[in-house]
């Protein structure tokens, strides 16, 4: 939407995060959910969550989608990496212009959410016009 008009299509405006990838697309029990089949291909034990199988193949599915792009030379951001980006983005944002919205769900990634700077930074998630918004399909 730009000054009250409808446009029905719109450039991608985003990019992907190993994490997001990994953990999300591939884990996610609503998506690909590989996370048992992965621990039994990779022997661990699931008898407890306290082995923290589930740790382990989060990290080692992180880093093969990374290592994987990298190969293809095709860019892919890591969690800790797009977390600091995303922290210079938002000050810069609250230098320029008082704010910056942002949806901390989103902002925060799936892997490793409280090791990275964006953790404990509190965010505002408001509207501004001209904008990408969700489309019925």
């Amino acid at each position: 939407e730009v000054g009250g008009i409808q446009f029905p299509a719109a450039p991608f405006a985003g990019w992907y995060q190993g994490s997001e990838v990994a953990s999300r697309d591939f884990l996610d029990p609503q998506r690909y959910n590989l996370l048992e089949p992965l621990g039994i291909s990779m022997g661990l034990d699931m008898s407890s969550n306290t082995t923290l199988w589930k740790d382990e193949v989060a990290l080692e599915l992180n880093r093969a989608v990374l290592d994987s792009y990298q190969r293809a030379g095709v860019s892919m951001v890591d969690h800790f990496t797009q977390a600091d980006q995303f922290m210079e983005h938002l000050a810069e944002e609250t230098k320029e212009r008082g704010g910056c919205p942002a949806d901390w769900v989103w902002i925060v990634p799936p892997q490793s959410g409280s090791l990275t700077s964006t953790f404990h930074q509190e965010m505002v998630n408001y509207h501004l016009s001209p904008s990408y918004e969700y489309q019925d399909k």
